[in-house]
C-alpha cells in the first residue's frame, strides 16, 4: 500500500495495522536559539575581560564595571537553560503518541501535523516563563543581598550600616530597591569612585541599551542588545577594562524576529529561540502506519431485481397514460366507424 491515499476514490478507508505512532517516527524539529547564544558574549572569555578585579563596592553604582560580567553570566545561564529547556521537551514530544485508525491523506496529515506542532511551538515558551518568573520571585520575595551590593549598600564604616540602594528610573525619579526590586536605570561609565547610595552624575559615559538595576539579573532582562551589533560602541565599552582581548560585534539580521532594539526578557519570553525548523514525512507516516488493505464504494452493474424494479416503474407510468389516452383513441374510433356507416343523404326537388 505505498500508494497516497489522495489518488482513491474520497470515501475509501485504510485502516492502520498500527493506530499509535510516536511523533519522532515521521516528524524531525529543532530550533535555532538567538545568535547572542552563539556569540563571545556568552563565552568565559567575555565574563573574564569584563571583570574588574578592583572591588567594585567603589565603583558608582550605576556603573557597567560593577555588575557587567555578572549580567552576561546572567545571560549565558539563559541560554544554557533556554537549550536545556528545549532539548528535553521536544525529546518528550517525539514519544508522544500520534493516534491513527485510518490513513489520513497527505493534505489532512500536513494540517493536523501543522496544528499541534504550532501548539507545541506555543506552550513551551509561556510554561518557562512561568518557571523564571517564580524563581525570581523567590529571590526578591526573600530579600536575598547581591554580593555586588547593587540593590543593599553595606557601609564600611566603624558602625557598619544597611541602606537601600537607589536608582533614577524613566521617569527620572529616584526608585529604591526595598520598595521597589524592580528600579532600573541606564547603566554608566564613571570617574567618581565612591559608596554612597545614591546614582551620583559626573563624568560619565552612557552606551546604547546598557541598564543597572537591583540585581543583574532583573537589569540584564531590562537591556537591549544593540551595542553589540555595533562595532564601534562594542569597542568602547571593551576599552572601559584592562584587557587586551579582540570582540567581534553581531550581525544584524532583517529576517530576525529580533531587532537590535529588542530587550533581553523579550528574547527569553520567547525561549531565546530564533526560528524552528521542523520537517514532517507523510511516506513515514504512511509505511508506518502500515494498512493492510483498503476499501471504498464502487458503483456496480445492475442486479437483476434493480432491472425489475425499473421495469414496474416504467409500466406504472405506462399503464396510468393509457389509462388517459384509451378512452380519447376509443372515442375517435368509434366516430370515424360512424362517420364510414352512416348513408349519404338525398336532396328532392319539387
Amino acid at each position: 500500500m505505498r500508494e497516497e491515499l489522495d489518488s482513491f476514490p474520497v470515501n475509501t478507508e485504510c485502516p492502520c495495522s498500527r493506530i499509535s505512532l510516536s511523533y519522532g517516527e515521521f516528524i524531525s524539529l529543532k530550533s535555532n536559539l538567538h545568535q547572542i547564544c552563539k556569540s563571545d558574549f556568552v563565552s568565559d572569555r567575555w565574563t573574564k575581560a569584563t571583570y574588574s578585579d578592583s572591588n567594585v563596592t567603589y565603583l558608582n553604582l550605576n556603573d557597567f564595571r560593577t555588575f557587567g560580567s555578572a549580567q552576561f553570566q546572567a545571560l549565558a545561564g539563559f541560554c544554557n537553560q533556554s537549550g536545556s529547556y528545549l532539548r528535553q521537551n521536544i525529546d518528550l514530544f517525539k514519544n508522544d503518541m500520534f493516534i491513527s485508525q485510518e490513513l489520513l491523506t497527505k493534505s489532512r496529515f500536513q494540517e493536523e501535523i501543522n496544528s499541534t506542532v504550532t501548539q507545541f511551538q506555543q506552550t513551551l515558551p509561556r510554561a518557562f516563563t512561568v518557571q523564571l518568573e517564580l524563581i525570581l520571585h523567590v529571590i526578591t520575595g526573600n530579600r536575598l543581598i547581591s554580593g555586588l551590593q547593587t540593590n543593599i549598600i553595606i557601609s564600611s564604616d566603624h558602625h557598619p550600616e544597611v541602606a537601600p540602594a537607589e536608582y533614577i528610573d524613566r521617569n527620572k525619579a529616584f526608585c529604591d530597591c526595598v520598595s521597589d526590586h524592580q528600579c532600573i536605570s541606564d547603566a554608566i561609565f564613571s570617574d567618581i569612585f565612591n559608596a554612597s547610595t545614591r546614582y551620583d552624575s559626573g563624568n560619565e559615559t552612557s552606551l546604547p541599551g546598557l541598564k543597572s538595576g537591583c540585581l543583574p539579573v532583573t537589569s540584564i532582562l531590562a537591556s537591549t542588545l544593540q551595542c553589540f551589533y555595533n562595532q564601534r560602541c562594542l569597542n568602547k565599552l571593551v576599552s572601559f577594562f584592562p584587557t587586551k582581548e579582540n570582540f567581534s560585534a553581531m550581525t544584524i539580521n532583517n529576517a530576525s524576529r529580533f531587532g537590535p532594539r529588542a530587550t533581553v526578557k523579550s528574547i527569553v519570553d520567547n525561549l531565546m529561540v530564533e526560528d524552528w525548523l521542523m520537517n514532517m514525512s507523510y511516506e513515514k507516516y504512511r509505511d508506518n502506519c502500515a494498512p493492510l488493505s483498503c476499501t471504498y464504494p464502487k458503483e456496480m452493474s445492475n442486479t437483476l431485481m434493480d432491472v425489475v424494479v425499473k421495469l414496474i416503474g416504467l409500466l406504472s407510468g405506462l399503464i396510468s397514460a393509457l389509462r388517459l389516452m384509451i378512452p380519447i383513441i376509443v372515442r375517435f374510433i368509434i366516430k370515424k366507424i360512424n362517420n364510414v356507416q352512416s348513408p349519404p343523404s338525398t336532396l328532392t326537388r319539387k
